[in-house]
C-alpha cells in the first residue's frame, strides 16, 4: 500500500477536466486512480452505512455484499480491485462527472488535510491482506440487521478507507480499532437479543 503522487480529490478534478470523450467508464476511474482504487470503493460502500438514517430492511446488506469481495480480493494480495466486465463498462455522462466531483473533490480534500502518508506494518503487503480480511468479518456483521450497530461498523469502514487512499498507517490502526469496538457492540446487542427471545420463550412455555 504506498502513497499515491496525487492526492484522491486532484485525481478527480483531473480526470474530469481532461478526459476526452463524451462519457468516463468505471475502468477510466479506476485506471486513474491505480493503487487508490479499493480504498475509494471501500469508501463508497461504506459510507452510505456511516450517515444516520432511517432503518431500511436490506440497506446494509447491499453494500456488504459489495464489501466483502473487495475484502477477498485484499486477502488474496491485489494490489487493484477487479471488477465483472460489464461493471467495468458502465459509464457517466462526461458533464455528470464533472459535477459529481465538482461536489466531492472539495469533501476529499477537508478530509485529505488530516492525513498523510505514515507508514507502518498495516501500509505493507502483508498489513494490507489482515486489512482485507478485517474488512470481511466487519462487513459480514455489517449484512445483519442489527439496530443501531450498522452505524458505528459504516464509519470505522470509512475511516480504514480513508487511510488507504493516503497510505496513513494511523489513519488505518484506528479504523481498525474503531470496527473492532463496533463489532464487540454489534455482538453485543445480538447476545442481548438472544436471551430476551430466550426469556421470552420460557415465559410462554411457562
Amino acid at each position: 500500500m504506498t502513497q499515491s503522487e496525487h492526492r484522491t480529490s486532484e485525481v478527480l478534478s483531473t480526470l474530469a477536466a481532461r478526459h476526452e470523450g463524451e462519457r468516463i467508464s468505471l475502468q477510466d476511474l479506476l485506471d486513474a486512480l491505480k493503487d487508490q482504487g479499493f480504498g475509494l470503493l471501500l469508501l463508497v460502500l461504506a459510507l452510505p452505512n456511516a450517515i444516520p438514517g432511517p432503518m431500511i430492511p436490506g440497506f446494509s446488506l447491499v453494500f456488504a455484499l459489495g464489501l466483502i469481495p473487495l475484502g477477498l480480493q485484499m486477502m488474496c494480495g491485489s494490489h487493484e480491485p477487479r471488477l465483472p466486465r460489464w461493471l467495468l463498462r458502465r459509464s457517466f455522462d462526461k458533464e455528470m462527472f464533472r459535477r459529481f466531483a465538482g461536489r466531492t473533490a472539495p469533501f476529499l480534500a477537508r478530509t485529505e488535510r488530516w492525513l498523510k502518508p505514515r507508514p507502518n506494518w498495516l501500509t505493507s503487503s502483508l498489513g494490507e491482506k489482515f486489512i482485507g480480511g478485517a474488512v470481511v468479518v466487519f462487513s459480514l456483521v455489517l449484512a445483519l440487521p442489527v439496530p443501531f450497530g450498522n452505524l458505528p461498523l459504516g464509519l470505522g469502514i470509512s475511516v480504514i478507507a480513508c487511510g488507504m487512499l493516503e497510505g496513513d498507517g494511523v489513519a488505518l490502526w484506528i479504523g481498525l480499532i474503531g470496527s473492532g469496538v463496533a463489532l464487540a457492540w454489534n455482538l453485543l446487542i445480538l447476545f442481548a437479543g438472544a436471551e430476551v427471545l430466550m426469556f421470552l420463550g420460557l415465559q410462554l412455555v411457562g
